[in-house]
């Protein structure tokens, strides 16, 4: 790539070119196998014509004889077949919370939120599968279904730098929208800081109904999780739910501790109790090191 076809590449894509070089050995993980349909490089749970031997089963009658092991048959006087993994593309799905508590902290969440969703595009891109990305407020926005293949990474690069930016969060009602575009079994990955006022659990429910394996991933920035202020403050509501006068002290900041860390811990047990993986990413923490660290700490990435 000359040094303009770069500039370009990166004016169309938030990861440069050093960043997608160290993700390309990169596999986005399910739990178990999918019955998608679709070709791809994925192992599928249905017998396939792919060169690798999964098992054996009886001969019937119709089946392809050019697939009999003679041998077994050599031994055991019956007719087997060997069977083969086939393999499948699966639909991941990127949903981005694009309220405006996501726009708030140093660096803003939003920033990680994208970077994020771009990596992860362009590893299920480069492996075959397709990806759908759209984007959360108080419903699903707008979304974008994207092709497979690398190529297709500059439509996704289009849709992140055009992201709304929308008033309050709604994550049930957001979350439940996706039941318009999600038609096939895959896996549904959730980039928000699920400060929502209505909580999200009736939104993931109604996820997994659609037969999703799903991750969340929550970010909060260091300010949000580790707050350095004392005196008397103005609160605002970043989502315009308006505002509350506060002296803060070493207890309220305590207490706050205590809060947050209880609302992290609902949000994981929850996370565990639906079999969806979890894990909560700082925003100042660089894009390679939530990749290559903290996605595989939870087996989403190998």
């Amino acid at each position: 790539m000359t040094t303009n076809e770069s500039l370009h590449a990166h004016a169309r894509f938030p990861l440069d070119a050093s960043i997608l070089q160290r993700l390309d050995q990169l596999t986005i993980l399910t739990r178990r196998a999918m019955a998608s349909g679709q070709p791809g490089r994925r192992r599928s749970p249905m017998a396939g014509s792919s060169l690798e031997f999964a098992d054996y089963r009886r001969y019937a009658p119709g089946d392809d004889f050019r697939r009999i092991d003679w041998r077994a048959y050599a031994r055991l006087e019956r007719l087997f077949l060997r069977v083969f993994e086939a393999e499948e593309q699966i639909t991941i799905t990127l949903l981005i919370d694009c309220s405006d508590s996501m726009y708030q902290g140093m660096p803003a969440k939003i920033a990680l939120a994208t970077s994020v969703a771009a990596a992860l595009a362009y590893i299920a891109l480069k492996c075959e599968d397709s990806v759908v990305i759209g984007a959360l407020t108080d419903r699903l926005v707008t979304y974008r279904r994207v092709g497979s293949g690398k190529n297709a990474v500059w439509s996704v690069g289009e849709f992140l730098q055009r992201l709304p930016r929308s008033g309050t969060t709604d994550l049930n009602r957001a979350l439940y929208d996706l039941g318009r575009i999600v038609t096939t079994p895959g896996l549904t990955i959730i980039l928000s800081d699920f400060l929502a006022p209505d909580g999200y659990q009736v939104g993931i429910r109604a996820v997994r109904q659609l037969r999703q394996e799903i991750a969340l991933l929550q970010i909060l920035s260091p300010d949000e999780l580790e707050p350095d202020i004392q005196g008397d403050w103005r609160l605002r509501d970043s989502e315009g739910r308006g505002t509350l006068d506060v002296s803060i002290s070493t207890s309220v900041i305590a207490a706050y501790r205590q809060r947050l860390a209880a609302f992290t811990q609902e949000l994981a047990a929850f996370a565990h109790t639906h079999a969806a993986s979890y894990s909560l990413l700082p925003s100042n923490t660089a894009i390679l090191d939530v990749i290559q660290r903290l996605l595989r700490q939870i087996e989403l990435v190998k």
